[in-house]
C-alpha cells in the first residue's frame, strides 16, 4: 500500500502547477517519520494499510518535489534566452546524425549561473560544408544561440517542455559554429557505454539499407531517431510498437540465452560444480547480462523495470526465497520511481507496468493444465484487455488488430530477431545482422498491410479519467478466475466508455478553438453536428508539418470523424503545410481553398466567393472575400476571409490579408461587427489597419504566432491599435490554444497554458516589451 502511495503521490507532483518548497519537503519528511512509527506499532488490519498509504504519498510528495525543485534549478535562466556564448564541453549520449546536419546533447565544463548542465543542440552547416563526425565524449568548443524550452500547448497534445524536462535536459541550443577540441575523449564508464552503443549503431547502418537499420538500431541500443515516420505509423497501427522498444520481452530474453549459456559451460566443468552450484551461476549469468543489455540499451522506463524486477528474483533465488510474481512487480514499481520520478507522466510507464501486470493477475494462482498454444492467448488477450484503457487515454485510438498482429510478431521476434540483432552487434563480420534484417522487413511488409486495412485502427474521443477507471477495474474482475462472482459484470462496464461522445454545441451555438500550431494559422470550428477546420498549420523547412503533430492528434482527441469543411486559406506554408496530413487523416466532405492552392489530394476543391453564405446548426458561415472578380498579385491578399455568426456573437478568420484587402472587403460590402478577431497574417504591421479594428468593434482579438519568432509578430503598434480599440488580447504564444465559445450569453473564451498549467512550464511574457496594459490581458484569464 505504501508502494501505492507513492505512485499516487507522484502524480499529484508531476500534475501540479507548482511544487512544494524544501522547506515544506522536509517537513513532510518528519511526518512521514511519524507516521511509519506509527504504523510499525499499529496491529489493526486497516489501519496499517491506512497509515501505510499516507507513509507513501508524504514519502512520494516530499521526495518528488525535492527532485523536481533541484531540476527547476538546472534550468536555462531567462535571460540567457535569445543569447550567444562560446562554450567549452563534452557530447552526452548519442549524437544524433540527420543527413544536413548534428543534433547532440552538451555538458559545459564551466559555465556563469544560470547556464544548465545539459543543453540540447542542433546544428545545420550551410549547404556544402563538411558535417565532421562527433562521438559521445567528444570535447567541443561551440558558439551557440541559447533558447529556454517551450512547446505548443493543445488539449492532451505532446507536452515537449515536459518531455525535455524529464529527460534533464534544461535548455537548447543552435550552433553557429563548432570545432573538435584536441584532447582525450572523456572515457568514464558513461562515454565508454555511449562509445560502444554509437560504434554498434555505425556498423547496424553500414551494414543493412536505412529504414530496417533504424529498427534494428532501436532493438540493439534503444536509439529510436532512424525510424521513418511510415514504419512508426505501421508500428502503432498494429499494436506492434512495443516490439522494437527494448523492452522487458528482450531483456528477458538476452538474460535467459546468456544464463543459459554459462549454466550448461558450467555443469561441464566439475571443479566450477564444486565451487558453485550451476543453478547459482545461471542466476549470477543473467543478471549481469540483464545489466549489460541495459546499460546497452540506456535505461529505458521499460527497460529499467524489467532489469529491477529479474535483479529481484535473482536475488530471491540466491537468497533461496521465491517471493510471488506481485511483490516483485511492486519492488520494481518502486525502483522505476526512485530512479525516475518523472516516469509517471511517460506513456511507456503505463504500458509497460501495465501489460505486465496484466501477465502476473493471467498467469499467477491458475489451477489447471494449460497448453502453450492457449496459454499464449490468454496471456494476450489480458494484455491486450488490460492496456486497452490506457491506449485509449494516452492515445485516443486503439489497434483492433494488435493480437493477431503480436501472435505473429511476438515469436519471430523474440526468437529470430533479437538473438540474431544481438550476435551481429556483438560478433565481427555481417551476417547475423543481414540475416536479421531480411525477416524483419518481411515482418514489417506483414505489419504494413495489416496497418493499412480499413478496420485496422479504432479511434474515439479521450474519455473522462473516471469512466476509463471503471472500464479498466470492470477489465481487472472480467479476467479473473472462474468462479469470481459476478465476472460478467466486469466487461458490462465497458459499457459507459464505447457509448461515451465529447458533449457538443447546442443549436444556435458554436465552439471554435485556435490550435497552437507556432508560427501558422489553424481554427476548429465546432457546431451541433458539423465540423470546419479553417488552416491547417505550417510545414517544417526540415520534414514534417504541424497537421502531423498537432491539429490531427487534436482532432482525434476532440472526436471529430469528419471534417464537414476544410478550408485552406491561401497557399503560404504556415496555412496550407498541414493539410495533405489532415487530408490522409480524416474524410472531408468539401474542400474549399483560395486561389492558387493546389493540394494533389482530397477531394475536388471550390473557390470561396464573397457574399456566398449557408447555416449549419443555427449558425451562419458567410465568405466576405475575395470577390468572383478580384485580382490580387499577393497571395496573402488572396486569402479566404470566412464570418461565422449566431445571434449571441460572431467570430470574424481573415487570413493573412493586408490593408490593402481590407480596405477592398471595406468598399464592396463593409466588415461585420465582430465579437472575436483572428487578427490577420499573425499581427503584422501590414494588416489590422485602423479602418478594420474599427469597423469590426471586437471584444477580443486573438494572435496566433510563435514565441520569439523572427518576424515579431504580433508587432507592438498592433497590440496598442487593438488594445486601444477595447479588444482583450489573447496569443497563442503566451497562452497556448485560445478556445471560443459563443451562444446566446455572449463570448467565453480561455488558454491552453492556464487552463492545464504545470510547474515546469514557464510563465511566458513578450520577449520585447513588458507594457502593463498589454501583458495583463496576454496572461491574466
Amino acid at each position: 500500500m505504501a508502494i501505492f502511495g507513492v505512485l499516487l503521490a507522484l502524480l499529484i507532483v508531476q500534475h501540479g502547477a507548482s511544487v512544494l518548497p524544501v522547506w515544506g519537503s522536509a517537513g513532510l519528511c518528519l511526518l512521514a517519520a511519524v507516521v511509519a512509527v506509527a504504523c510499525w506499532c499499529t496491529r489493526n488490519g486497516w489501519q496499517r494499510q491506512a497509515l501505510c498509504l499516507m507513509l507513501g504519498l508524504s514519502v512520494g510528495v516530499a521526495y518528488g518535489s525535492l527532485r523536481a525543485q533541484w531540476r527547476l534549478a538546472d534550468q536555462l535562466d531567462d535571460a540567457f534566452d535569445g543569447a550567444t556564448y562560446i562554450l567549452i564541453g563534452t557530447v552526452v549520449g548519442l549524437p544524433g546524425r540527420p543527413d544536413d546536419g548534428l543534433r547532440f546533447e552538451f555538458a559545459p565544463d564551466v559555465a556563469p549561473v544560470g547556464l544548465p548542465s545539459r543543453l540540447s543542440l542542433s546544428w545545420y552547416p550551410k549547404p556544402g560544408a563538411v558535417i565532421p563526425t562527433i562521438v559521445p565524449g567528444q570535447r567541443l568548443m561551440i558558439e551557440a544561440r541559447l533558447k529556454v524550452i517551450r512547446g505548443q500547448h493543445n488539449p492532451n497534445g505532446f507536452d515537449y517542455a515536459g518531455w525535455q524536462f524529464a529527460r534533464g535536459v534544461g535548455g537548447l541550443g543552435y550552433v553557429r559554429t563548432l570545432a573538435p577540441i584536441d584532447a582525450p575523449v572523456a572515457m568514464g564508464v558513461g562515454a565508454r557505454i555511449d562509445r560502444w552503443r554509437d560504434a554498434i549503431r555505425a556498423r547496424i547502418h553500414r551494414s543493412v539499407e536505412p529504414d530496417i537499420a533504424g529498427v534494428l538500431t532501436a532493438m540493439a541500443v534503444g536509439d529510436q531517431r532512424g525510424m521513418s515516420d511510415a514504419t512508426w505509423s505501421s508500428l502503432r497501427n498494429t499494436g506492434t510498437a512495443h516490439l522494437v522498444a527494448i523492452s522487458g520481452l528482450h531483456v528477458s530474453i538476452v538474460a535467459m540465452l546468456f544464463g543459459g549459456l554459462v549454466g550448461w559451460l558450467w555443469r561441464r566443468i566439475p571443479r566450477a560444480v564444486l565451487w558453485q552450484p550451476a543453478q547459482r551461476a545461471t542466476v549470477v549469468a543473467a543478471a549481469v547480462a540483464a545489466l549489460a543489455y541495459g546499460a546497452l540499451a540506456g535505461f529505458g522506463v521499460p527497460v529499467t523495470r524489467s532489469v529491477l524486477m529479474l535483479l529481484t528474483a535473482c536475488v530471491a533465488l540466491l537468497s533461496s526465497r521465491r517471493p510471488p510474481a506481485s511483490r516483485i512487480w511492486l519492488l520494481a514499481l518502486l525502483g522505476v520511481m526512485v530512479f525516475d520520478p518523472w516516469c509517471v507522466i511517460s506513456a511507456g510507464f503505463w504500458l509497460s507496468f501495465g501489460a505486465v501486470g496484466a501477465l502476473i493477475l493471467m498467469l499467477s494462482g491458475r489451477h489447471g493444465v494449460r497448453g502453450r498454444v492457449s496459454g499464449f492467448a490468454s496471456a494476450q488477450l489480458a494484455v491486450t484487455v488490460l492496456t486497452a484503457p490506457l491506449l485509449l487515454v494516452l492515445f485516443g485510438q486503439l489497434s483492433l488488430v494488435s493480437p493477431l498482429a503480436n501472435a505473429v510478431a511476438i515469436p519471430l521476434v523474440s526468437i529470430l530477431v533479437v538473438p540474431l540483432v544481438l550476435l551481429g552487434a556483438l560478433l565481427p563480420g555481417d551476417f547475423f545482422l543481414v540475416m536479421a534484417a531480411f525477416v524483419m522487413e518481411h515482418l514489417m511488409s506483414v505489419l504494413t498491410w495489416a496497418a493499412d486495412l480499413p478496420f485496422a485502427v479504432w479511434s474515439m474521443a479521450t474519455p473522462p479519467v473516471s469512466l476509463m477507471l471503471l472500464a479498466l477495474v470492470g477489465a481487472l474482475w472480467g479476467i479473473m478466475p472462474r468462479g469470481t462472482p459476478w465476472r460478467v459484470l466486469g466487461w458490462v462496464a465497458w459499457a459507459p466508455v464505447l457509448l461515451w461522445s465529447p458533449p457538443r454545441p447546442s443549436a444556435g451555438t458554436f465552439e471554435a478553438r485556435v490550435i497552437d500550431v507556432g508560427q501558422g494559422l489553424a481554427v476548429h470550428v465546432r457546431t451541433a453536428k458539423h465540423d470546419v477546420l479553417y488552416d491547417t498549420g505550417p510545414g517544417y523547412y526540415r520534414g514534417g508539418d504541424a497537421g502531423e503533430r498537432h491539429v490531427v492528434p487534436y482532432l482525434q482527441d476532440a472526436g471529430v470523424g469528419t471534417l464537414d469543411l476544410l478550408v485552406v486559406s491561401h497557399d503560404d506554408m504556415d496555412h496550407a503545410g498541414g493539410a495533405v496530413s489532415v487530408l490522409r487523416s480524416f474524410p472531408v466532405r468539401r474542400l474549399v481553398t483560395g486561389q492558387g492552392v493546389a493540394l494533389g489530394a482530397g477531394p475536388a476543391p471550390t473557390p470561396c466567393h464573397a457574399g456566398k453564405a449557408w447555416i449549419w446548426d443555427g449558425v451562419t458561415f458567410r465568405w466576405l472575400h475575395p470577390a468572383a472578380d478580384a485580382q490580387f498579385r499577393d497571395d496573402n491578399d488572396r486569402s479566404c476571409v470566412l464570418h461565422v455568426s449566431v445571434p449571441g456573437g460572431s467570430l470574424l478568420l481573415p487570413g493573412d490579408v493586408s490593408s490593402r484587402a481590407e480596405r477592398a472587403v471595406a468598399a464592396v460590402g463593409g466588415w461585420p461587427t465582430s465579437t472575436v478577431v483572428v487578427a490577420p497574417h499573425h499581427g503584422s504591421r501590414s494588416a489590422s489597419s485602423e479602418a478594420l479594428v474599427a469597423a469590426v468593434n471586437a471584444d477580443h482579438v486573438v494572435f496566433s504566432s510563435a514565441y520569439g519568432n523572427a518576424f515579431g509578430h504580433p508587432v507592438v503598434t498592433v497590440l496598442e491599435r487593438w488594445h486601444d480599440a477595447g479588444a482583450r488580447i489573447w496569443r497563442t504564444d503566451l497562452q497556448g490554444a485560445v478556445s471560443v465559445r459563443l451562444g446566446t450569453t455572449g463570448a467565453r473564451l480561455g488558454g491552453e497554458h492556464a487552463e492545464r498549467p504545470r510547474y515546469w512550464h514557464r510563465k511566458r511574457a513578450d520577449p520585447r516589451r513588458a507594457d502593463a496594459r498589454l501583458m495583463s490581458s496576454a496572461s491574466v484569464e
